[in-house]
């Protein structure tokens, strides 16, 4: 009972996959349009009529209010006669045909135009824009997600194509019939990887420059459009890199320092505020473990407090919110399988397979699984996950969309947390002056953690109109701990470690968010207005049950000895474990709209309610509940921006505010302070740029972070309360700049200065740094690949980063060292198979992460991939 406990999200997850698979594969096996119908009405509309049969049918029926007289009164006598011959002897001559889609059948009038569109993908599922779509004598370009449209398209048959200069010709007849919505997907003979890069007007467009998301504001606006910065790190870049690691992503974003969590979780630092859990396709996630980049499909890093759009929680800081987008199913037969293996025993075993379920391919599924393996550069330590994450996509019709995205994570690792103890008694001012080896393990196996997430998502999106889509997301995010023994090792003096653990076993956490968007690109008179109206709903809880232990101290110039995993519960249960349990909740109303004022300039506006309230902390010993509030906060976000250059170049300024929610809190005298939100305010201005086929992307910006309401203490009467006046500011600039020269050359460059420092706060910190927050950081990559020619898909790359020094503590007295990392590649890249060799830390660099652990010296990786 306690593995089928344990595993009964596993087995729904895969039953509702099993059964949506063959749901879609009986629709498209049966004719809707044969669908037997026994109906009698008498005198009523034909709209009635019409929503009678679909009722009895089980289908939807789309047409155009405008082209059919619904008022009119008809008679219907029925039995057991086919669908469509039935629709056929009910419009008569105002019917020009039927089309299926699924559970859905549109009603083609005889009299108006239609709309044809669709999307243009490369044969492995990626979007292909800039591609040329002509029909009979029009032509339009694809845009950054693939979408082409043809409006007023007369009655007729024609043929559609799809064409850009070094590709392919791809062409598909189609029948138009008046009123009608028709939708003509393209698949393209070649893949991301072949093509490289979709080329317009005989130049190749940089496919390391493409920013285009609807998620960063939640609008379909182009990077230029956006006052706010942001970068992406997409799949192409992942590869030629051979990304095994969360954290080797970030290295590609300016200003992003990876950073770690104590309960293993990998996330960064973005202008000196560190973040743990990012965004999973929009909402928020309780992934408390890495989570393997071979199922991502890009990931977006939105600088700044994004609170109006994002909220208040983990993954929302005053720095700004990283989120991963997934990858999705597409509507080819298509995947790759590699292997990938390296230095310290490193094994990666990774599929992506993706199919189309049913012969309209409106059914469509993709499957990613992963499992990874790695030993430690030291004696002990080591890492491992198993990730399976299908995704299931069924176009009901050309207005209604069904996604289902699910993730099933385990995974077993090690690690600790350096603590620096009374300076007084160290002599080390540096992590690099600890006298202990580099290679010298501080832990052993038997310590570690055991844990695991499953991730289950889904996404209803519903087009109103030509003006207005409804998107409904819903994401349900639960963790686990089987065991995880979380050592700390604080440092006596320059010899001694005391070495103490907390043991969480076991432990339970999650979250749960439904969020309802309404999106809308329309016109008031001659202004364009796009509009994003939501509401979201957010559920973070948790089931903590630890207890923290010394275990012992130890010399560091003599043999270290092993923990022990039974020694450790013996101590566990002699001290007693605390039980905590924690529910919170937010309400949200959000709104956004950008006005075009002018072609040229845009001007932003949001808004957001967010009420929060919980019960407090719940102890199951007493059965009492602790510390529950309720508390409103406003979230505005304003910007401005001017094409100077329509398309090229454009100026912006934005206004950011992010708020976290602040418990009450009990003061030395056992009165209540209750707290008022923490707000964190930007101001920002810059300048972004991006030539034609964006063979030069860049973005510079400078930024100040004013953080208020923060709590510190104040004595009175020799005793410490708690006020809430603090302040912290956060200022500095960025650079980035994508280029692409010459065909095959790539170059990603970023710099970033950042200042973090209390204003005012207690008077030890006062004035000081944050820890783990350095003032310079740099990257860099540089790659080329030949594009013609026998040995064409052969490249390199190289490049690396600079992290500046930082405060390990509080006092800023003892410090992390300054890092630099080099890193090279080497590929070779055709159409069904990939080679590649990649070198990390090539000059053997030591230094340390986050948490004071040691970090990998040189090692190498060497991949194998086949594509299908």
């Amino acid at each position: 009972m306690q593995i089928f406990a344990k595993n009964r999200l596993l087995i729904t997850v895969l039953l509702l996959f099993t059964v949506l698979a063959a749901g879609s594969r009986a629709l498209g096996q049966q004719r809707v349009l044969e669908t037997p119908v026994t109906l009698r009405l008498t005198g009523v509309t034909l709209r009635s009529a019409l929503d009678a049969i679909a009722e009895k049918a089980g289908i939807t029926l789309s047409y155009s209010d405008s082209q059919l007289d619904l008022d009119r009164s008809v008679y219907v006598d029925a039995t057991g006669r086919p669908l469509g011959e039935l629709l056929h002897e009910l419009l008569g001559n105002r019917l020009a045909g039927l089309r299926e889609n699924g559970r859905q059948v549109t009603i083609q009038t005889a009299d108006g135009s239609a709309t044809v569109q669709g999307t243009v993908r490369t044969r492995d599922g990626q979007p292909a824009p800039f591609v040329t779509v002509a029909l009979r004598g029009r032509k339009t370009q694809t845009d950054a997600e693939g979408r082409y449209t043809f409006q007023k398209v007369e009655p007729g048959n024609y043929v559609l194509g799809a064409t850009s200069v070094g590709m392919k010709t791809r062409t598909q007849p189609v029948l138009v019939a008046s009123g009608a919505w028709v939708e003509v997907d393209f698949t393209l003979d070649e893949d991301a990887q072949t093509l490289q890069e979709v080329q317009v007007n005989g130049e190749k467009i940089n496919k390391y420059a493409d920013k285009a998301s609807e998620q960063v504001a939640r609008l379909p606006l182009a990077n230029l459009e956006n006052p706010q910065v942001y970068s992406v790190v997409g799949r192409e870049l992942i590869s030629e890199q051979l990304v095994t690691e969360r954290t080797d992503l970030y290295r590609n974003v300016p200003g992003a320092v990876p950073n770690f969590a104590g309960g293993g979780s990998q996330g960064m630092s973005i202008r000196g505020f560190a973040n743990f859990n990012g965004m999973r396709n929009g909402l928020m996630t309780s992934a408390i473990l890495p989570m393997n980049p071979a199922i991502l499909e890009h990931v977006e890093v939105l600088k700044g407090p994004s609170g109006t759009l994002y909220g208040s929680n983990r993954g929302a800081t005053f720095g700004g919110v990283f989120n991963y987008v997934t990858k999705q199913p597409f509507d080819a037969y298509a995947g790759e399988v590699s292997y990938t293996a390296g230095s310290y025993r490193f094994g990666r075993l990774m599929a992506d397979i993706n199919t189309p379920l049913n012969a309209e391919r409106s059914a469509l599924l993709r499957v990613n699984a992963v499992a990874q393996t790695e030993a430690s550069f030291q004696e002990q330590g080591y890492s491992k996950n198993y990730t399976i994450a299908p995704s299931f996509l069924y176009k009901a019709s050309d207005r209604l969309t069904f996604l289902i995205d699910a993730e099933i994570t385990q995974s077993a690792y090690t690690g600790y947390t350096m603590v620096i103890g009374n300076l007084a008694n160290i002599s080390a001012r540096s992590m690099a002056d600890i006298p202990v080896d580099y290679k010298q393990p501080l832990l052993n196996n038997a310590i570690d953690a055991a844990n695991g997430v499953y991730n289950l998502q889904a996404r209803v999106t519903y087009r109103i109109s030509e003006q207005w889509r409804s998107e409904t997301n819903y994401l349900l995010s639960h963790g686990y701990y089987e065991h995880y023994y979380a050592p700390t090792h604080t440092l006596l003096t320059d010899s001694t470690v005391a070495r103490t653990v907390r043991n969480q076993t076991p432990e339970n956490f999650g979250n749960i968010q439904l969020q309802q968007n309404f999106v809308g690109d329309f016109r008031l008179g001659s202004l364009r207005n796009r509009v994003v109206v939501g509401l979201d709903y957010n559920q973070n809880y948790y089931e903590l049950n630890r207890v923290t232990v010394p275990y012992d101290t130890v010399n560091l110039r003599r043999p270290i000895p092993n923990f022990s995993a039974t020694a450790l519960e013996n101590l566990s249960a002699a001290r007693g474990f605390v039980a905590t349990n924690f529910v919170g909740n937010s309400w949200a109303a959000y709104a956004s709209d950008v006005l075009n004022v002018t072609p040229e300039l845009m001007v932003m506006a949001s808004l957001r309610f967010d009420r929060y309230f919980t019960d407090g902390s719940y102890n199951p010993a007493t059965g009492l509940y602790a510390g529950g509030y309720a508390q409103n906060s406003l979230s505005p976000k304003l910007g401005i921006v001017y094409q100077i250059l329509p398309e090229r170049l454009s100026l912006f300024a934005n206004y950011l505010n992010g708020f976290q929610n602040m418990g009450p809190v009990t003061q030395p005298d056992n009165t209540i302070l209750n707290l008022k939100p923490q707000y964190g305010n930007q101001w920002e201005g810059g300048i972004k740029y991006e030539a034609r086929s964006r063979k030069l992307s860049a973005t510079v910006s400078y930024y100040d972070i004013m953080v208020t309401n923060a709590m510190r203490n104040e004595l009175r009467d020799n005793l410490n309360f708690t006020v809430q006046d603090g302040t912290q500011r956060s200022k500095g600039m960025e650079a980035e700049v994508l280029a692409n020269p010459v065909p095959g050359l790539n170059v990603i460059a970023g710099y970033a200065y950042n200042q973090n420092k209390y204003e005012k706060a207690n008077a030890n910190v006062e004035g000081k740094f944050l820890v783990n927050s350095p003032a310079h950081m740099a990257n860099l990559w540089v790659s080329y690949f030949l594009t013609r020619g026998k040995a064409a898909g052969l490249g390199f790359g190289a490049g690396g980063n600079y992290v500046g020094a930082s405060w390990y503590e509080a006092s800023n007295t003892f410090s992390l060292p300054a890092y630099t990392l080099l890193n090279a590649s080497l590929f070779y890249d055709r159409q069904r198979y990939r080679i590649a060799l990649k070198g990390n830390n090539l000059l053997d660099e030591h230094y340390w992460n986050t948490n004071g652990t040691p970090q990998k010296l040189a090692n190498w990786l060497a991949s194998l991939t086949f594509k299908f």
